[in-house]
């Protein structure tokens, strides 16, 4: 007996109603199930449809239903290989089907007998029975599909190009033999394009379809090897027969994949990555990464990435996230459109906003600490309290969203937005968008009160920061020139980090360096503890508390116009009441260490334009970059001050200085005669008070030589002992020399230590003196150069293999280099015999204790290397040398022949120990 339980009828029949019925099929399955063929390739001929190449399909789907077609005997393979030829396609081995049948049906169309087509096929290594199988074949499938109403009977059988059809074009009967040709060329050429631009049309419908059937076996070509990778991992590689074999496009399609040696693919062609989504669409994947706002589109974009099966069809594409993932989508809106301010949006709250917060960072940048400014997540929940999840569109700005978004998700399919959906209503749902772009969101502000996201300073700030003011802070830099803009950056290793002073490129020569020490009052405190802490530790304790110290210095009311180590140093021996603590604190030590860079003005140099030529915190190498630019850009528009071709004392009496407008700023230059380099005098402005005065000596001298024609002819004529000298001094051309000797004779008889004239009166007069010291000074340099020339000789002579002659000779380059004549001070003059005859004597004393003399010398050049360091600095940073600084170079020497020669005497006591106070004093 069964003794399982059945239900009631009742209860059975309602529990299959309830069920849904699985395992149907579809519509295209029912379809597909007609053809009598391989589903795949039945699939195949059913795209065909859409993509119109039934006929083309038709051929295709039955020769891959068969036997190839294709003959290949292994003794006669190559023929084979060569008769095919004529069939193959460089793209597709598909399309080779296409031309064996069209050209087996021109054949036909010729009316050959069946023994003549069996010939032909032999002729070309075709199996003339699989030929006939795959025409029945093709017969029988194009009946169903006429049947089935996939193809109209007419267009269900393809018709071979007629190749021939351009010799049916009309030509001019009445042209010549040679235009007819060319007319015919013509005709050939323009039918060859029309069947090639057909062919590439048709190409892309017959592989679409042909994918459909094919997906599984796409691949896309290594990127190193000659293989491909498949779906599902497979690696596989071309059959060698495939006309494809050597061109290996990057991504192929192919009928079958057959395993043999190798996994080889068979009858492949190329195709478009891009068709494989188009084509299946429900079988490949989307992933999604790198969310993030992109200013540029004003939404938040992702990439996306198409893989099937496993094999990565599209690498990157950008896309709408907030059609992926609303939410976070969302959240990235806020943050980087809103919070970080990173867009466009011309809403009245964003401007109030976004001024509000750029006020309360530059309060921090000012004060160097972020403290000020809340948290961005405060930010976040501000907006995020006050903005709705999504934005329900208007029916009217829906229709008008639709004429603006052509494409957009179903799922995870991209879809046309005025596609009808599978019930064949044509009108959409209005549905809620979220606010992930910006044009949502200005859609949204036209709907809705937008006061509440108006913030506030108490929403924006964590603590009222009293102590950042303007006179801590000022906005502008002033100096003689004017008022010069400031601006802050809190952001440590950025090369605009700390305070930026934008300077004209006017009165980039005018700037006192030591007035950009002393930075900003907000900022000084820090570097003062700064500088202090690099002091040596027995120094710097005496300073503690550092910052004690520090507001008691400042207290003292410092000069702001002058260095700052200098008057610290002093401050600091003053503490601690001894003052002779100023002879531990190395000034050059301590300025040559280097604070961070925010210690220090970055100089922003712009021209009238305010475009930037060049930014820096060092404002010598601005000065000496742009200095020369400077200062013909300070002379641009003062052509009534100026004058050219000046050769009498005919300008009236010169200012000293003069103030002048130029745009918003009152400037003072500096009035002076300057010799031009073809011999000229011309009046020049100049924008600091030491070029004037250097280019003024020059051009009095050079405007006074004009009025003693006679007196400079008479002076080039020679001067007595020159000719010796120049063939001594070989290392100098000789008309080098004797330019340089003119030059500092002049210099001294047209002025010497006289105040250089400004008026017509003061240089007469100065004519008359120079008229009567003339002659004494020539005479004077004549007997000076005949000692030179005398003390030369004899040291010259001592020199060779002397272990001195090394150091010997470069002190003679120093002494006696190019320009030695303008160079040296008229005081000195009478001592460079001297400072020759000690070298003579250090020679000849060297033999009797070298040691000792080695052991002086080394002494002398650790003070002229600090002396040789101090100038070049100086004069890398565009500064005077002082005269007490260039007489230590003198006292230099003057140690030497005290040292070396003790009896040709000095004119005052020198040693090293007096030398070395003096230094100290000078630092």
């Amino acid at each position: 007996m069964n003794n399982q339980q059945t239900m009631p009828s009742e209860t059975l029949s309602g529990s299959l109603k309830t069920q849904k019925p699985r395992y149907q099929l579809t519509h295209l399955g029912k379809q597909m199930a007609k053809l009598p063929i391989d589903p795949k390739i039945s699939r195949m001929l059913l795209a065909a449809q859409q993509h119109d190449c039934v006929a083309e399909m038709l051929i295709i789907a039955s020769a891959l239903s068969i036997q190839d077609p294709r003959e290949r005997p292994l003794e006669v393979r190559e023929a084979a290989a060569k008769a095919h030829e004529r069939f193959a396609d460089k793209q597709s081995d598909f399309l080779a089907y296409v031309n064996i049948w069209d050209s087996f049906q021109r054949e036909r169309d010729k009316g050959l007998t069946n023994k003549q087509l069996v010939q032909w096929c032999h002729q070309y290594f075709l199996s003339h029975l699989r030929i006939r199988e795959w025409r029945e074949l093709h017969k029988q499938l194009a009946e169903i599909a006429v049947e089935m109403g996939l193809v109209a009977k007419e267009h269900a059988f393809r018709q071979p190009e007629n190749l021939s059809v351009f010799e049916k074009a009309q030509i001019d009967e009445n042209a010549d033999i040679s235009a007819q040709a060319k007319q015919k060329q013509i005709h050939k050429k323009n039918h060859r394009a029309q069947i090639q631009a057909k062919k590439q049309s048709t190409y892309e419908q017959i592989h679409r379809a042909l994918l459909t059937g094919l997906v599984a076996n796409v691949g896309m070509k290594s990127p190193e090897g000659h293989d491909y990778t498949g779906a599902r991992g497979a690696h596989f590689h071309l059959f060698p027969t495939s006309a494809l074999f050597k061109s290996k496009p990057k991504w192929v399609m192919a009928a079958e994949l057959t395993e043999t040696s190798k996994l080889y693919a068979r009858d492949v062609a190329a195709i478009d990555p891009e068709w494989i989504e188009q084509e299946a669409r429900h079988l490949v994947r989307y992933h999604y990464f790198e969310p993030h706002w992109e200013r540029k589109r004003g939404e938040v974009v992702a990439s996306e990435r198409v893989t099937l099966y496993g094999l990565t069809v599209l690498p990157r594409r950008p896309i709408a996230y907030g059609k992926v993932a609303p939410a976070e989508a969302r959240e990235l809106f806020i943050r980087g459109a809103l919070v970080a301010q990173d867009c466009d949006l011309q809403a009245a709250f964003f401007t109030h906003n976004k001024k509000l917060i750029r006020e309360i960072i530059d309060l921090e940048n000012k004060s160097r600490k972020q403290d000020v400014l809340v948290d961005d997540e405060v930010l976040f929940d501000f907006y995020d309290k006050r903005l709705p999840e999504n934005y329900m569109p208007s029916e009217k700005s829906s229709r008008q969203s639709q004429n603006h978004q052509p494409m957009k998700h179903v799922g995870r399919a991209l879809m046309p937005d005025n596609a009808s959906n599978q019930s064949g209503i044509n009108a959409r749902p209005t549905l809620p968008k979220p606010l992930a772009d910006l044009r949502t969101f200005e859609a949204w502000l036209k709907t809705s009160d937008t006061q509440s996201l108006f913030l506030s300073k108490e929403d924006l700030m964590q603590h009222a920061a009293a102590h950042i003011t303007e006179e801590q802070f000022p906005k502008f830099w002033q100096n003689a020139d004017g008022k010069f803009k400031l601006s802050y950056r809190f952001e440590p290793h950025h090369p605009l980090d700390g305070v930026t002073l934008t300077v004209p490129l006017t009165v980039l020569n005018r700037i006192n360096p030591h007035e950009l020490e002393w930075l900003v009052q907000g900022m000084l405190r820090e570097k003062l503890a700064l500088l202090i802490k690099a002091l040596p530790k027995q120094i710097r304790r005496v300073c503690v508390p550092v910052p004690d110290f520090v507001t008691q210095f400042l207290l003292s009311e410092p000069d702001q116009s002058a260095p700052i180590l200098p008057q610290l140093a002093h401050a600091i021996a003053k503490h601690a009441g001894d003052m002779r603590l100023l002879e531990q604190i190395n000034l050059d030590e301590w300025a040559a260490f280097r604070l961070p860079e925010h210690c220090y003005f970055n100089l922003r140099v712009v021209d009238d334009g305010g475009q930037e030529l060049a930014s820096s915190r060092d404002l010598a190498q601005l000065q000496q970059q742009l200095g020369q630019a400077a200062a013909v850009t300070f002379r641009d528009n003062t052509q009534e001050f100026e004058r050219d071709n000046i050769t009498d004392w005919s300008i009236g009496t010169l200012p000293e200085s003069i103030k002048f407008a130029r745009g918003k700023q009152q400037l003072t230059g500096y009035l002076a005669l300057q010799t031009q380099k073809d011999g000229t005098v011309s009046l020049r402005l100049f924008d600091t008070e030491q070029a004037a005065e250097q280019a003024h000596r020059k051009g009095v001298i050079t405007l006074i030589q004009m009025q003693l024609k006679d007196h400079m002819k008479d002076l080039n004529k020679g001067i007595q002992g020159y000719t010796q000298a120049a063939m001594l001094l070989k290392h100098i051309a000789p008309d080098v020399l004797k330019d340089d000797l003119t030059a500092a004779i002049c210099d001294r008889a047209f002025i010497g230590e006289d105040e250089l004239p400004r008026n017509e009166k003061a240089f007469k007069e100065q004519i008359k003196r120079a008229k009567s010291r003339l002659p004494a000074v020539k005479e004077a340099v004549s007997r000076y150069l005949g000692e030179i020339t005398a003390a030369y000789t004899e040291l010259n002579a001592k020199l060779g293999k002397h272990p001195l002659t090394p150091l010997l000779r470069e002190r003679l380059n120093v002494l006696l280099g190019a320009g030695f004549a303008s160079r040296t001070p008229w005081a000195q003059w009478a001592r460079l015999p001297v400072y020759l005859r000690a070298m003579s004597l250090r020679v000849d004393k060297y033999s009797a204790n070298p040691a000792r003399d080695m052991a002086r010398e080394a002494d002398i050049q650790e003070l002229e290397t600090m002396w040789a360091e101090k100038v070049a600095g100086l004069q890398r940073q565009n500064l005077a040398v002082s005269g007490s600084l260039k007489g230590f170079g003198w006292d230099l020497e003057e140690l030497r022949v005290s040292l070396f020669a003790q009896e040709l005497k000095t004119p005052k006591p020198v040693s090293i120990k007096r030398l070395q106070k003096e230094w100290d004093c000078l630092k």
